[in-house]
């Protein structure tokens, strides 16, 4: 693991910033394009080509230790969690200690140059001569066959193939793998925890989706290794890239930024409208990975909402009952939530929601009630 003390934070082919953890050299190179999680974290560091007092030395080191913490922690986080269904198969076939630190997870994102179908940066080590950005990107290489059957199905199977893969920095609790389909557009695969019925959720509140006026991922039904999944196409490209909402909240408050204002400012229309969803749905899984924005990967600007996705723990039968459960937007209920929201968007039904549109009784005399509940017409 020695040479991967030295690298450099590529974005395509522009160099961002050179770390080396050994000689605690922290250079940014193009500000501009610094990752979201670690911009407003990297401190100064006063010049070590004199010599300095004990209290600049004092602070170089001080500097030095925030600058690897914010280096180390966006790193760390750009690795699946063990915690993530198959995630020890996965760890045991690449030989990965199976210990959830910081430290380990950074190993595992050097070993697979920190790619990600979420952005365009990579890791270059000093001695890559002849690599660059068309090498290493996920979405146009063919992906590693034997880690995404490991990652979706937890076989024990013998590693094969590069470890440049995106299976090793794709977040979530369940079992999941990327695919790469006819066309050569890639599809992420999902399974559910408890048999088949999370994935079906996932296609059901999709197609639920498809008759309101709101932007979202669809999910279609598959079926890999003659098991179900839910499936739906990547959503990113290279000009695209997602900034979550746990990193956006983050990015805001280093940065003295009021996140609540901020998020309104850049697309609040998007905002209301997932609160108004989950309410409907009675979605209890709305968190900081599952919703957030998109921006452009040239300019670093915020663009606006990416689509809605990852709904699979909808229709939940404790929140089902409950529609002045807490939610995560303020200091509010889902339903007050949903009610604020309805006064400040147009949100309607694009066609009638029916029996048919739903997997259970239950779930269907829910979304009536909630539906009524905001004034919405449509349902039958």
């Amino acid at each position: 693991m020695e040479k991967y003390k030295k690298f450099i934070i590529m974005m395509k082919d522009t160099e961002v910033m050179k770390v080396d953890f050994d000689a605690l050299q922290y250079i940014v190179i193009q500000e501009k394009l610094l990752p979201y999680p670690i911009k407003g974290k990297l401190r100064e560091m006063p010049s070590g080509d004199r010599m300095m007092s004990a209290g600049e030395m004092t602070q170089w080191m001080a500097a030095a230790r925030k600058n690897e913490e914010a280096v180390v922690s966006w790193l760390a986080n750009r690795v699946l969690l063990l915690s993530r269904t198959n995630a020890k198969w996965i760890y045991n076939m690449c030989h990965f200690e199976q210990v959830g630190t910081d430290e380990q997870r950074v190993k595992i994102a050097m070993v697979c140059r920190a790619v990600s179908v979420l952005d365009s940066y990579w890791l270059k080590f000093e001695d890559d001569i002849e690599v660059n950005w068309s090498r290493v990107n996920v979405r146009q290489n063919p992906l590693n066959e034997i880690i995404a059957q490991v990652a979706l199905h937890g076989k024990s199977l013998t590693l094969q193939g590069s470890l440049v893969t995106p299976e090793l920095t794709t977040n979530g609790v369940y079992a999941k793998a990327w695919r790469r389909h006819e066309d050569s557009q890639l599809w992420l695969y999902k399974l559910g925890a408890d048999g088949n019925t999370e994935s079906r959720i996932e296609v059901m509140c999709s197609n639920l989706l498809d008759k309101m006026n709101v932007e979202h991922v669809r999910y279609a039904a598959g079926e890999d290794e003659g098991k179900y999944v839910c499936m739906c196409p990547c959503m990113t490209t290279e000009q695209k890239a997602i900034l979550t909402g746990m990193e956006f909240i983050s990015y805001c408050n280093v940065n003295g930024i009021d996140p609540d204002r901020r998020m309104f400012e850049i697309d609040g229309e998007s905002i209301y409208k997932m609160w108004i969803v989950d309410f409907l749905i009675s979605n209890r899984d709305r968190h900081g990975q599952n919703w957030g924005f998109f921006y452009d990967a040239e300019t670093m600007e915020i663009l606006g909402c990416h689509p809605l996705f990852d709904h699979n723990n909808a229709f939940d039968i404790d929140f089902m009952r409950d529609m002045d459960a807490p939610y995560q937007f303020g200091d509010m209920t889902i339903k007050q939530a949903a009610q604020k929201a309805m006064k400040k968007v147009d949100f309607h039904f694009t066609a009638p929601v029916t029996r048919e549109d739903f997997i259970t009784e239950r779930q269907y005399k829910s979304f009536l009630a909630r539906a009524k509940c905001l004034g919405l017409s449509g349902c039958v």
